[in-house]
């Protein structure tokens, strides 16, 4: 029998912004849970959904979404967006660009502030 092939081994990177995306997060089980599910990301044990451009939230469409919650309980109150660099076919890296709340856009607003994007809203 041959030997299983094993994804390749991506990098995980971060955008400036992140760490203080990270820390506004309100306890350690929630910081935890998103550092973990980045390392599920890049293990390919899990997938976000596709992120486009929107009116309200702008261009991220090179960008994926994973909802959590460490809580469990009904609907998971963060999102976790991520890119895969240079390109999601020639990756060679996972890139954590925001963790929010999912209230109010907060993590897709951190998102485009951290990619220092603008908004059809705000443009730079």
């Amino acid at each position: 029998m041959p030997p299983q092939r094993r994804a390749p081994h991506l990098a995980l990177r971060a955008l400036p912004g992140f760490q203080g995306d990270i820390d506004a997060l309100p306890d350690l089980a929630t910081r935890k849970m998103a550092l973990d599910m980045l390392v599920l990301v890049r293990d390919g044990k899990t997938r976000g959904q596709t992120l486009d451009a929107r009116v309200g939230t702008g261009d991220l469409s090179d960008c994926y979404k994973l909802y959590f919650d460490p809580d469990g309980s009904g609907k998971p109150r963060f999102r976790l967006v991520y890119r895969y660099t240079p390109t999601e076919v020639t990756a060679v890296a996972i890139e954590a660009v925001a963790v929010g709340r999912r209230e109010d856009l907060d993590a897709y607003r951190r998102a485009i502030a951290n990619l220092e994007r603008s908004t059809p809203e705000d443009p730079k």
